[in-house]
């Protein structure tokens, strides 16, 4: 059995605990160990390039008779350059089937698609990408508001991972590492106005107001505009690219690049070498001699995309194996949940403050501990009231808060973090 060690990433903490992975031994997370049942919900509604309004859903497949109280979610976007494609192409459905039956809870995304007046200019190309963003996060922030209301899907929100495949990698690259004030060369004056025009890099897609932090990237052979997004502390990636690929190249072509300005991009060679430089976890495979998106092309099925397909799920699968943990609530030195109290725990993570809100008709105590089990500080929540819990009480790093009614009968365990 792999273990998980601490990690600590330089502007903020991150752990990963050997005891908690002992509570998956059963195969969890790396063999296929459950049934799977879906959903669809709607999680958005947007203006597309022609002015006329789209709702946009998602189909949610979660592993059957699963009862964790806290599981990572794996949101992935389609391929189609920005033209086509449909939340049931067949890479993102294998890929949820196989990731739904190991545990997590995955969801097949739609996205707007489109030019304006038909056009694939440079501005227009750039607008359907950050149009796809800001669904990407609607669909992020509809799992943050659900973790806070209703919990209907049990999703941990600090371990959050987006993806895609070919455009769709691109609206996962953008999403977690675009950054407005940080680019290597002059921004193009037609950048800024046309993403103000579409509201900004959040967009008003759907649920506003609610987080839309993630963990990890998922990139399966897509490009991002500049390698200097990357930071120490951002999310941490997995993926794949053919160096062959010519479509999205794999390393950056200066050559190819001068004539050809929607080119000017650095594939998965680039952001390996660039995620090296930052000492961020990464797992990017290259596929030595295959062109784009081979895991689909041309029948999904049948050799040899099909065995892209497998070596794809099987990276991916090693990767976060190794970077999500087990349900807190089964975190050795804190109680398991008892019945769940009706509470709400938000923004989290946070950089400032998280909120312990009541919806229990009577008075609660919140014990903050450790991860290794020390407790830490102790709240009181009155009934159908709020608590907060400061960062400059604690300090950046994970937080496990356990809430319980004065005689201990009820108990409910949550992770919170400050970055």
């Amino acid at each position: 059995m792999r273990k998980i060690y601490p990690v600590l990433c330089l502007s903020f903490f991150v752990f990963f605990f050997s005891d908690l992975q002992a509570q998956c031994n059963n195969g969890r997370y790396y063999d296929k160990i459950f049934a799977q049942s879906t959903s669809t919900v709607t999680f958005g509604n947007a203006m597309q390039f022609d002015s006329s309004y789209v709702d946009l859903k998602m189909d949610i497949y979660q592993p059957t008779g699963d009862n964790f109280a806290h599981r990572p979610l794996l949101l992935f976007a389609f391929p189609g350059s920005f033209t086509a494609g449909t939340r049931l192409s067949p890479d993102i459905i294998q890929l949820c089937d196989n990731f739904s039956k190991r545990g997590y809870v995955c969801a097949s995304i739609d996205y707007r698609l489109g030019f304006e007046g038909g056009s694939d200019c440079d501005t227009n190309q750039f607008k359907a990408l950050m149009r796809g963003v800001q669904d990407m996060k609607a669909a992020v922030r509809y799992f943050y508001k659900d973790a806070q209301t209703t919990n209907t899907f049990r999703i941990d929100t600090n371990q959050i991972f987006i993806g895609g495949s070919s455009a769709g990698a691109f609206i996962a690259l953008n999403y977690a590492y675009g950054k407005e004030d940080t680019l290597s060369r002059s921004e193009p004056d037609w950048a800024r106005p046309a993403l103000d025009s579409l509201g900004g890099p959040e967009g008003n897609s759907g649920n506003l107001g609610y987080a839309s932090k993630v963990k990890g990237v998922i990139d399966l052979c897509g490009g991002i505009a500049d390698t200097v997004w990357i930071m120490p502390g951002d999310p941490i990636l997995v993926g794949v690219h053919g160096t062959a690929d010519a479509t999205v190249s794999c390393y950056f072509d200066s050559v190819y690049a001068s004539t050809h300005p929607e080119s000017l991009l650095f594939g998965g060679g680039d952001i390996k070498n660039r995620l090296g430089q930052m000492n961020l976890p990464h797992s990017l495979y290259l596929f030595q001699g295959a062109d784009h998106v081979p895991y689909i092309l041309p029948i999904p099925f049948l050799p040899p995309a099909s065995a892209y397909m497998d070596s794809t799920v099987w990276i991916v699968r090693d990767f976060l194996y190794q970077n999500v943990v087990c349900d807190s609530a089964l975190i050795s030195g804190v109680d398991d949940v008892v019945n769940e109290i009706p509470v709400s725990v938000f923004p989290n993570p946070s950089d400032e403050v998280i909120n312990i809100f009541s919806h229990y008709d009577n008075d609660l105590t919140a014990d903050v501990f450790s991860v290794e089990g020390k407790l830490l500080a102790r709240k009181f929540v009155v009934a159908k009231s709020s608590q907060s819990i400061l960062k400059q009480e604690l300090g950046a790093g994970i937080y496990l808060v356990r809430i319980s009614d004065l005689r201990n009968s009820l108990s409910k365990v949550e992770r919170i973090v400050f970055y």
